[in-house]
């Protein structure tokens, strides 16, 4: 079933990059454009411009259980203008045992080496989250910055789940919109690494239905899965916070990813940063 699953998902991230590029922007002579009907790229235009047959690319679109080289995949990713993250992401759909890097084990805890290193990051709001994008533990900053994470197994400690439903996080991101698609280009890849999970099936409905805005990236199928994101910050207290983050891949078959905030430093906000830190020493 999760084979199937997968190959469905392929056909999707197919589609929708298709669609998604004119003819124009694929190189191809300006004739008859304006009389289409057909949004973006049609399948033959893909087969031709990537050198394969038309029925061998359609059934890989339509989901089929079909073989796929590696030149292939480079000559789509070539035609559809993938970006790097999207490009990876092609491979592991078609080939998911050769480009798999997250192991389907059990989700151990955090271990006690990473809870010491997030104490020893005062100045950075920092925290772990699992594959599913749900904070398993984090620093005293993290929590002064973002906002308590609520219990255990609460929907308040998923990041999805706070990025578009906390009306909190709209006001405070500046950049709210990139940010989200940010965070669902990396819980998109999380997913398709995930297929037979239940979880996520049942997660992504029940945001479908919660969320307009969510129903609507979903269905564009973001993959921007890169390891800084820059965030711009309204802080009740701090005030403007311009922070770069950084998402590190724990290496210990976990599944988990460290997310550390640093500030930046030209513009006063390592210092507002440094001043809610020491509030919250005083606290103590």
């Amino acid at each position: 079933m999760s084979d199937d699953q997968r190959r469905q998902e392929l056909g999707q991230f197919l589609r929708t990059r298709r669609l998604r590029l004119s003819p124009e922007e694929a190189g191809l002579p300006h004739t008859e454009f304006t009389r289409r009907r057909t949004k973006g790229l049609r399948r033959e235009e893909v087969s031709a411009l990537a050198g394969i047959s038309l029925p061998w690319y359609t059934s890989l679109e339509q989901g089929r259980d079909i073989n796929v080289s590696d030149q292939v995949l480079d000559s789509l990713a070539r035609v559809l203008r993938l970006d790097q993250d999207e490009h990876h992401h092609l491979h592991f759909l078609a080939n998911p045992r050769q480009n798999a890097f997250i192991p389907k084990e059990e989700e151990p805890a955090v271990s006690s080496p990473l809870n010491y290193l997030l104490d020893q990051m005062p100045l950075c709001p920092a925290y772990i989250t699992d594959a599913k994008m749900n904070v398993l533990t984090w620093n005293r900053l993290a929590l002064s910055v973002f906002g308590p994470f609520g219990t255990a197994n609460s929907r308040e400690r998923n990041m999805i789940w706070r990025i578009f439903m906390l009306s909190s996080y709209r006001t405070m991101f500046i950049d709210w919109e990139d940010l989200a698609a940010s965070l669902l280009g990396h819980f998109r890849v999380m997913y398709s690494q995930n297929l037979e999970d239940t979880w996520y099936t049942e997660f992504i409905a029940e945001m479908k239905e919660s969320c307009p805005e969510f129903a609507t990236m979903w269905e564009n199928y973001e993959v921007r899965c890169t390891s800084k994101h820059p965030q711009a910050i309204t802080h009740p207290r701090a005030g403007l916070l311009n922070l770069s983050t950084l998402v590190l891949p724990v290496q210990n078959g976990s599944g988990q990813f460290l997310h550390a905030y640093t500030p930046d430093l030209q513009d006063g906000s390592a210092e507002r940063l440094a001043q809610l830190a020491e509030e919250i020493t005083v606290k103590q």
